[in-house]
């Protein structure tokens, strides 16, 4: 059955409570030909983040890439408390960069620093490793949330150093903690500085690379910051101008997000006196031409000192977040139907299912999201009127699609033969739990497909089969029990080159994994986790093995 399955896969016969603006903008300098920053603006889910790369060049870009996509799989899984998703996504990302790095010798010591904030329920959750640095702006008041992973940062803490000499210091641009050189685990409480601080709708944040803090005081940022509240894009722009202005010396990249009444406040806050300007010894024309941006974008001249000095066509996010629905969603609720939902839906559409048990088959579209939203709170079975082999879930030619939270359940009322069946195409499989699968939970065909953060367990037949030409990413997964029907729990057919790492493999051995290339099935001990099964219990009691004194 897992061939004939094979054969048709490789020839195609397959059937938040708080409203926030925000904007993040990245740029390379004036100084540098490459840019090592990245950002994420995830304003459905109040997911921010900043990420500098280190190890030059490619290798600190690829850094950077590699913690993002790592980052964003793990947090946009809404599983557990923030704060524990939050430590393990960094934890993660610096492990899976570090596993890679070993890779090439030209990525060898890549690594990052980064800072992530979450707003949840008017809670800022804020993860850090390096010297981004996160500000939180309210009543007046700007303070720093995140400690330097530096020598200087942490004299400038201590107030041994005052900001301007910290600025000048020749080793500003060291760190001692990083994202990516060294394998961390989620016990290491020294390695994530992790911080849960209230974030009312009156407040704002700032995250930003080192090419901003550098470069352009404290003072000034704050003064950008109410100067251009209520617009996030004029603050991202203004201050990314400041910092090019006074030298550009590095990428500089800002994300800022603000409270719905955070603009008012700064306005007509009565406890505090005029901001006051204060300059940059260093290039205070600079800082002069970056606050007067300001002042222009604040009186609607924002396009024209855009266009003038560059901006337009930079890498710039703004966005909103209002806890009335978002467009592009449909809502099913138990006894309506997702295929129907899925149906109707426009690509950019996501589809957020309601707890309950759903039995039809799902066939994924372009750039459709279909979520649980409550993870793993939807049970999705085989409807009882179709054919015992069909797959539950069918992605067939389909780009961009993403199936997340779901659990895809067989058992002798609803047989299950395979559970998702991809072809073709990209489609991303976020925190599934598929059980009782006769021929394969996971069948993957051509194409690029992602399967992580999921739990594979109790299927009497594969876990994975993949077919020649399948490419898939599977990473964070647990398998348990699979394979029970003398089938190997996993069948990858010759031409098949999965990317596996990061898995945890429950009572298999890694030479179990038959059908890959011999580079993978070295790789497979160092970047996976396998747990062998326990030898049978004897009956005779074994004699005390002899103990040195």
């Amino acid at each position: 059955m897992v061939a004939e399955l094979t054969r048709r896969l490789a020839s195609g016969v397959a059937t938040g409570d708080v409203a926030i603006r925000a904007a993040g903008l990245t740029d390379v300098g004036r100084q540098r030909d490459v840019n090592e920053d990245r950002l994420h603006v995830d304003i459905a889910r109040g997911i921010f983040i900043v990420v500098d790369g280190v190890g030059g060049q490619a290798a600190g870009g690829r850094a950077a890439d590699i913690a993002l996509r790592m980052l964003r799989e793990r947090l946009e899984r809404q599983t557990g408390a923030v704060v524990d998703r939050v430590r393990e996504a960094i934890t993660i990302a610096n492990n899976e960069i570090f596993h890679q790095a070993q890779q090439r010798p030209e990525w060898h010591g890549m690594a990052c620093v980064l800072t992530v904030a979450v707003i949840n329920e008017r809670r800022l959750v804020i993860g850090h490793v390096g010297d981004t640095r996160l500000y939180v702006f309210h009543g007046g008041q700007a303070r720093k949330l995140t400690p330097d992973h530096s020598p200087v940062g942490e004299r400038e803490d201590a107030r041994e150093l005052s900001e301007i000499e910290a600025m000048r210091h020749p080793r500003r641009n060291e760190v001692f903690r990083d994202v990516g050189s060294t394998v961390h685990h989620l016990a290491d409480r020294e390695f994530i500085h992790v911080d849960d601080v209230a974030f009312p709708d009156d407040a704002a944040l700032l995250i930003c690379s080192d090419g901003l803090t550098d470069l352009v005081p404290l003072a000034t940022i704050r003064q950008a910051v109410e100067t251009c509240s209520g617009r996030p894009e004029a603050v991202v722009r203004t201050l990314v101008q400041a910092a090019n202005d006074a030298g550009g010396k590095d990428n500089v990249t800002v994300v800022y997000a603000e409270g719905v009444r955070f603009a008012t406040r700064a306005a007509v806050d009565p406890a505090r006196g005029p901001v006051p300007a204060v300059r940059d010894r260093r290039s205070s024309s600079g800082v002069w031409k970056g606050f007067f941006a300001g002042l222009l974008i604040a009186a609607g001249l924002g396009g024209w000192w855009a266009w003038h000095e560059g901006l337009i066509g930079r890498d710039l996010v703004v966005g909103t977040i209002a806890p009335a629905p978002q467009a592009g969603a449909i809502v099913v609720r138990a006894g309506e139907s997702i295929a129907e939902a899925i149906a109707r839906a426009e690509p950019g559409f996501s589809i957020v299912v309601e707890p309950g048990e759903y039995r039809e088959r799902l066939t994924l579209r372009d750039h459709v999201r279909v979520i649980s939203r409550v993870p793993r709170g939807v049970t999705l079975r085989r409807p009882s009127e179709s054919i015992a082999d069909d797959a539950v879930v069918t992605a067939v030619g389909v780009m961009g699609a993403e199936l997340s939270g779901f659990r895809i359940v067989g058992d002798d009322a609803a047989p299950l033969d395979v559970g998702v069946l991809t072809r073709d195409g990209s489609t991303r499989l976020v925190d599934l739990e598929i059980s009782g699968a006769r021929t394969a939970a996971v069948a993957f065909g051509p194409g690029d497909d992602v399967l992580v953060a999921s739990d594979i367990r109790d299927n009497p037949g594969a876990a994975i089969v993949a077919a020649p030409g399948a490419s898939p990413r599977i990473a964070h997964n647990r398998f348990a029990r699979n394979g029970t029907l003398a089938t190997a729990p996993f069948a990858f057919e010759p031409g098949a080159v999965p990317q596996i790492s990061g898995n945890v493999f429950q009572g298999i051995q890694a030479r179990t994994l038959a059908g890959l290339g011999d580079e993978t099935m070295q790789a497979l001990p160092a970047d996976n986790v396998f747990i062998e099964p326990r030898p049978a219990a004897s009956s005779a009691r074994p004699s005390p093995a002899p103990r040195s004194r």
